[in-house]
């Protein structure tokens, strides 16, 4: 069984290397068939390259989204991460929300699994 420290820290740089725009950490962070439930009742998506997309999308649109981690609850080998979600837009208005976040971490400190709870409209701006 994994420390919930260790699963936290993989969580905290998940967020840490989005919100710096650090495309290659961040997916650095996830196993190559890392598996995507986002909204959580919807098809999973596997892959790194997903999260590629995701990035590279969200960086063509001209927002730049912060992601911090609010509470962080680990348990085994899973993480419950409330985490608030800033967007700024290129108009330079903000968009401001937050979601919960479920993280598998692998044994070597990967994200394997994350399932996204949204709330409300952060139309298409999280990761």
């Amino acid at each position: 069984m994994q420390a919930p420290e260790y699963v936290a820290a993989a969580a905290r740089r998940y967020a840490e290397t989005f919100s710096a725009g650090d495309r290659e950490s961040w997916l650095g962070c996830l196993t190559e068939d890392v598996e995507l439930i986002e909204p959580a009742d919807a098809l999973p998506r596997r892959g790194r390259a997903v999260f590629a997309g995701i990035f590279d999308a969200v960086e063509s649109s001209g927002r730049r989204i912060t992601l911090e981690p609010i509470r962080i609850i680990a348990n085994g080998k899973w993480a419950a991460v409330h985490m608030s979600v800033r967007v700024l837009l290129p108009d330079a208005r903000v968009m401001e929300n937050s979601v919960i976040e479920i993280f598998e971490v692998s044994d070597d400190g990967h994200i394997e699994r994350i399932r996204t709870f949204l709330d409300g409209p952060v139309s298409g701006a999280h990761p």
